[in-house]
């Protein structure tokens, strides 16, 4: 079969059917119009077959086919199974007399000879037909009738008077008869076989079992019913012997084994087996008896059969939309299968031999396959089997691959292989191959060619990983011959990089696939994405050395620095650092210090110097950690007028006007860790507490001079909250009912109750309301004001500190009795309760 010339109704009618053969003697001219009528009428009515009593799960037609008779042509206990097409059916002898004189002197001796022969053999049907139209009357025909019937009194049920043509119920009487004789003979015929099949297959442990015989036998079966129109009851029998033959080599390994396997090996392939060649093949040959001329022969079928069906559903009425590319579908899986199928042969029965014979079969396979899928539909288009297009093409690359190493290392198998790829009919694959096989350069032409097309396909499929290490396995050949690599077909994008897992095989192949780019001095996110990926794969301090450099450069030429997101792989922060805050007091007060233990897990795979952690704690609930990990956060609030107390969820006080302001208080602790390394780094936050007010925290951010990392992802026990009180000290005189006068230098004694510890020193400042008043201080100098340093508070710890002062005589006051005030506050901003002196007389 011509590639050129190759479409669906050559393919479909490459198939030749088997014909049921019946066999004619006698001399009747008449009966040629019956035969034309009775092929017509079995080859369009589908018939039910019963066997026991039971129909058979597929209707048949009969494709009749009338010979004359031969003794050769009966059936006999020495006619094998394969043979059984080759015998008629059914055996019609055809007796056209004008009386009985007429058929008792011209024919009767012939029919007795005839039926002797007949009678000779066992299992064999036939009939006689009996024309009596050219009688002259009734009478005349009846007397025929009778005669002949005389002669055959034990057999009348198998004579036939020829019905007339108008009769239509003649001739349905007439046709139901021989359909009969030819189930009768189908029954026996198929018992036969059913049986001699059986039989050969229980001996396949035995160490002389035929498998080739098997296969052709098992062939020859399904392509009767094939003939009989039961086109995917053959398709199941091909299967089945499909999945048999690979039963066998999955099998190979096991102790009980038979030895018939490894003859199997011995068969070498001479011929040159290919799915077009096949096609025209009715019945395989003892030359093809190898594994793989098995499995090309049973795809070869399946493709026809595939053809046949399509067109066949097609012409029906409810023929479904997808019907088209359900077929190609299928006939690219059966590829698949066949090609890995022999690819595990060769691997199981370590078949070093035929490899590289297997690789050409592999390339003109696919191409081939994919070729008679193009009849149906654009393959390259189908998004319902983009994978197994990705797959085809991919064993393509790996067959060429191979034979290429092969040939590298066995250069004296280039002659042999050169012959065999020239035996005819000639491909325009085999010419292709054969020019590859005679030189290395254009050995390279044609692998860059199937591998742009492979990785096209594979991208199609959104098999990314698979992208990769084709290139790398395309590069990697080309290097082991000093080759130039095409490095403008290398693309390595972070979609390609986040379906690679994380393990130092990757870091391995990726460094030896991008070795000319990793060289390079350009500083794009790409090249930047690559060196960070590899870091995470492994430790290896020179990549992680040209990361940090290209890091470094990149932050001075943008001047900020680089976002770790923007050149990671995934999105999810747990795959740079894992943070975890330890449980800390979440209720502070000013001047109180706040220590807060964390453990960040680094995965980025190298140390920073000198990071800078910083924990950023927001005023606004509406953004924070505690909303995004939908926690809850409660404020206690005490209502004066109803006397009663209400938790209140910070989430919806942060929308009320009372706490607006504090939404944009902002509260940050930071550290620097000296170096931050790879894995679990144990980190202490410690600061003073100098705000007021509710923080949530809101991100972590981790810093250097050249790298900035911020995240929400943050592991913690309770909802991050921390509430910043300022609790009032108090501060008293507590000789305010004593007289003070102007004039005279008095002493004023002020109690200070610390309410809350006080861990650092603070100070105590007294301002006078009026210039008048003076104090003392250590000096022993008169001040318009008083400040004193107060050591650390213990909480409710109590102390009295005396101050002495004077009031100047002012004539202006003198007249009438004055009440002076006196505040005495904090100058670190800390809240003091106000007091008050008693009356000052003059």
């Amino acid at each position: 079969m011509d590639r050129d010339s190759l479409d669906l109704n050559v393919l479909s009618k490459s198939f030749v059917k088997n014909c049921v053969l019946i066999s004619h003697a006698g001399v009747d001219q008449s009966f040629s119009v019956y035969q034309h009528a009775l092929i017509s009428y079995f080859s369009r009515n589908s018939l039910v077959w019963k066997i026991n009593n039971k129909p058979f799960p597929h209707r048949l037609v009969f494709p009749l086919k009338f010979v004359p008779y031969e003794d050769k042509l009966c059936f006999g206990p020495q006619i094998s199974p394969t043979e059984i097409t080759k015998i008629a059916f059914l055996h019609i002898f055809n007796i056209n007399v004008t009386s009985a004189d007429d058929y008792r002197q011209n024919v009767r001796h012939n029919v007795s000879d005839w039926f002797a022969k007949l009678n000779s053999k066992s299992d064999v049907q036939w009939i006689i037909v009996i024309n009596t139209n050219r009688a002259k009357d009734r009478k005349t025909k009846q007397s025929i009738m009778e005669k002949i019937k005389t002669d055959f009194a034990k057999f009348t049920n198998r004579l036939f008077e020829l019905p007339d043509t108008s009769d239509q119920t003649a001739f349905q009487s007439f046709v139901q008869g021989i359909q009969s004789f030819l189930f009768q003979h189908l029954t026996l015929v198929m018992d036969i076989w059913d049986k001699a099949l059986k039989s050969q297959y229980e001996k396949k442990k035995q160490h002389s079992w035929d498998v080739f015989s098997y296969f052709q036998s098992m062939t020859e079966y399904g392509r009767l019913f094939w003939s009989f129109g039961a086109v995917e009851y053959s398709m199941s029998i091909f299967d089945d012997m499909e999945k048999l033959l690979h039963d066998f080599v999955v099998r190979s390994g096991d102790s009980e084994s038979p030895k018939w396997l490894a003859q199997l090996l011995n068969t070498k392939i001479d011929d040159r087996p290919s799915l077009i060649s096949n096609f025209q093949v009715q019945r395989i040959e003892k030359r093809a008896a190898h594994y793989l001329g098995m499995r090309n022969y049973l795809f070869s079928q399946q493709i026809i059969m595939s053809i046949y069906l399509y067109q066949q559903k097609m012409k029906s009425n409810d023929a479904a939309p997808s019907l088209r590319s359900d077929c190609a579908v299928g006939i690219m899986q059966r590829a698949l299968i066949t090609i890995e199928a022999v690819k595990e042969f060769n691997n199981l029965m370590n078949n070093k031999r035929d490899i590289p014979k297997t690789c050409c079969w592999t390339w003109w396979t696919v191409s081939e396959s994919l070729q008679i899928c193009q009849l149906l539909c654009d393959v390259s288009h189908l998004n319902v089997a983009p994978v197994i297009l990705a797959r085809l093409h991919l064993a393509r690359f790996d067959a060429l691959l191979s034979l290429a190493k092969l040939l590298k290392l066995n250069p004296e198998d280039k002659s042999g292989l050169t012959e065999w790829l020239q035996i005819k009919p000639l491909t325009l694959e085999s010419r292709i191959l054969n020019s590859a096989v005679g030189s290395m350069d254009q050995m390279c032409v044609e692998m860059e060619k199937v591998h742009d097309i492979c990785i096209n396909a594979l991208a199609h499929a959104d098999r990314q990983r698979f992208v990769l290490n084709v290139t790398h396995q395309f590069f990697g050949f080309l290097r082991s011959i000093n080759s130039k690599c095409p490095i403008s077909k290398l693309s390595i994008s972070k979609p390609i990089l986040q379906t690679m897992p994380i393990q130092p095989s990757t870091a391995q192949m990726l460094k030896s696939l991008c070795s000319e780019i990793l060289e390079e001095s350009k500083n794009s996110d790409d090249i930047l994405n690559l060196l960070f990926f590899i870091s995470q794969c492994e430790m290896d301090e020179k990549i992680n050395e040209k990361l940090m450099e290209k890091l470094r450069k990149k932050a001075e030429d943008d001047g900020r620095p680089v976002d770790l997101s923007t050149i990671a792989i995934t999105d999810d922060s747990n795959h740079m650092f894992s943070i975890i805050i330890e449980s800390f007091e979440a209720v502070q007060t000013t001047d109180s210090i706040l220590e807060i233990r964390s453990i960040i897990d680094s995965k980025i795979g190298f140390s920073l110097e000198n990071a800078k952690i910083e924990l950023h704690f927001s005023g606004d609930s509406g953004s924070s950690i505690a909303q995004q990990s939908n926690l809850s956060v409660l404020s206690l609030q005490h209502e004066k007028k109803e006397n009663i107390c209400r938790l209140v969820s910070e989430l919806k006080l942060s929308k009320t006007s009372q706490t607006s302001e504090n939404s944009t208080k902002n509260l940050q602790i930071s550290t620097i860790s000296p170096i931050l390394k790879p894995g679990k780094n144990e980190i202490l936050f410690r600061t003073d507490i100098t705000k007021i007010g509710c923080f949530i925290l809101e991100k972590v951010r981790i810093s250097t001079d050249f790298l900035e990392f911020s995240t929400s992802d943050v592991v913690t026990r309770r909802p991050a909250a921390l509430y910043c009180i300022a609790t009032p000290h108090s501060v008293t005189v507590a000789n305010d009912g004593q007289h003070f006068y102007a004039g005279v230098m008095q002493e004023l004694e002020i109690d200070v109750e610390a309410k809350c510890e006080i861990p650092k020193e603070t100070h105590l400042e007294i301002e006078p309301s009026t210039p008048n008043f003076q104090f003392l201080d250590d000096s022993q100098e008169w001040k318009n004001s008083m400040k004193m340093a107060l050591l650390p508070f213990e909480s409710m710890e109590k102390r009295r500190f005396r101050v002495r002062i004077w009031l100047k005589i002012d004539s202006t006051i003198c007249e009438s009795a004055a009440v002076q005030k006196r505040a005495v506050s904090n100058s670190d901003e800390q809240d003091w309760e106000d007091w008050e002196f008693g009356e000052l007389e003059f």
